[in-house]
């Protein structure tokens, strides 16, 4: 029976007891628990046995013989690795391949990511990219990076963003855990995209707003729906100008119904939490939720009261019963934490929402939608 006991004793033995003990096996299950039971390998260990394995049929074993050969640090190994990720049909194994030739960390293993650079899969790429930033101010290798910044995949643009080009913010200016006097407590009756000129840039922490639902109601008229997007596109483009580095913005919207004109006309449904979204993607916005908020029922019609009375599957069109709250963080390279460790430990502590809270306040966090209680 293999257990990891076993394997532990075998693989200190050394004089290839580990390659006699594969040949016993040719089930992945067993040769995959070998595998990965082998853990840390002793100095001098014989790896002769893997580079057979690598033909085996099943992509998991596959997989363990180049995490294996990884762990040995021989160049003499890297020829086959090279094989294995220019070749290799399963992406995973393809990634782990690179990532073993990256963890040698030798010039030759260099030369190699260089000719994977421009693979056609991207996580293949940002494997080879976390390789290369180990050479990280080599002049070859920087400039083998750099070419990247117009690559087509976002994630791989980012990336070579802010390795090579992000621009250090002055610290001159208001430092970021702060607010104005001015801002604080205050309520501002006016045009808002007018009102938010006289802000200066990145003057607030959070945004929460709740934006006309287009013609729905009366709270404002717009010529179109084109129109109206617009309008919002030329508001938010404020909001995140005048938004602090790594804060956020939550949009509460929803899909709207426009009345019929008549019974010979339809009445018309504009996705609006769908249809900004583009537009604050273009401008800057990262995308973090989307909190769906089920309203009580004493304040909406009834989602299918029109399909209860003639039950024609074909004429099915629903009320909305549902708002969206969209959340966004204004773009940076800075990862999510950034913005806690800028406050004091005091203040983080204070922060920290009790225990007793946990079971009402992220409900959405468990993948449940928000129900309102009338």
């Amino acid at each position: 029976m293999l257990t990891k006991e076993h394997i532990k004793g075998l693989k200190e033995n050394g004089n290839g007891a580990i390659g006699q003990l594969v040949k016993q096996y040719k089930d992945s299950a067993s040769l995959t628990f070998i595998l990965e039971s082998l853990g840390q390998l002793p100095k001098g260990f014989d790896g002769s046995f893997l580079p057979d394995l690598l033909k085996h049929k099943n992509a998991s074993v596959r997989l363990w013989v180049i995490k294996t050969l990884g762990k040995l640090d021989n160049d003499e190994y890297l020829q086959l690795l090279r094989e294995v990720a220019l070749t290799e049909q399963d992406t995973n194994v393809r990634r782990e391949a690179v990532s073993s030739i990256g963890r040698m960390r030798s010039k030759k293993g260099q030369k190699i990511l260089f000719e994977i650079l421009h693979d056609e899969d991207p996580k293949v790429v940002s494997q080879v990219i976390r390789g290369l930033l180990v050479f990280k101010g080599d002049k070859e290798v920087d400039e083998h990076l750099k070419s990247l910044i117009n690559h087509q995949n976002e994630m791989v643009r980012n990336v070579i963003y802010k390795e090579y080009f992000s621009e250090k913010k002055s610290k001159d200016g208001q430092p970021h855990t702060e607010s104005f006097d001015y801002l604080k407590n205050v309520v501002v009756n006016g045009d808002t995209i007018e009102v938010m000129k006289l802000l200066k840039d990145e003057s607030v922490h959070l945004t929460f707003t709740s934006p006309p639902y287009y013609n729905a109601r009366d709270y404002s008229i717009y010529p179109s729906y084109k129109h109206y997007l617009e309008f919002l596109t030329e508001v938010f483009k404020q909001v995140h100008r005048i938004t602090k580095e790594g804060r956020f913005l939550i949009l509460n919207t929803s899909p709207i119904i426009i009345p019929r004109i008549s019974r010979q006309h339809s009445s018309k449904r504009f996705p609006i939490p769908f249809d900004i979204h583009h537009y604050l993607m273009q401008m800057g916005w990262d995308f973090i939720d989307d909190i769906v908020w089920v309203k009580p029922e004493a304040s909406v019609k009834n989602r299918i009261g029109g399909f209860q009375q003639h039950r024609k599957p074909l004429g099915y069109k629903p009320n909305a019963v549902t708002e969206y709250l969209m959340v966004y963080r204004k773009s940076t390279e800075k990862l999510l934490d950034w913005n806690v460790r800028e406050y004091d430990w005091v203040t983080v502590k204070e922060s920290k929402v009790p225990e007793d809270k946990l079971g009402v306040t992220p409900s959405y966090a468990r993948g449940r939608a928000i129900r309102s209680k009338s």
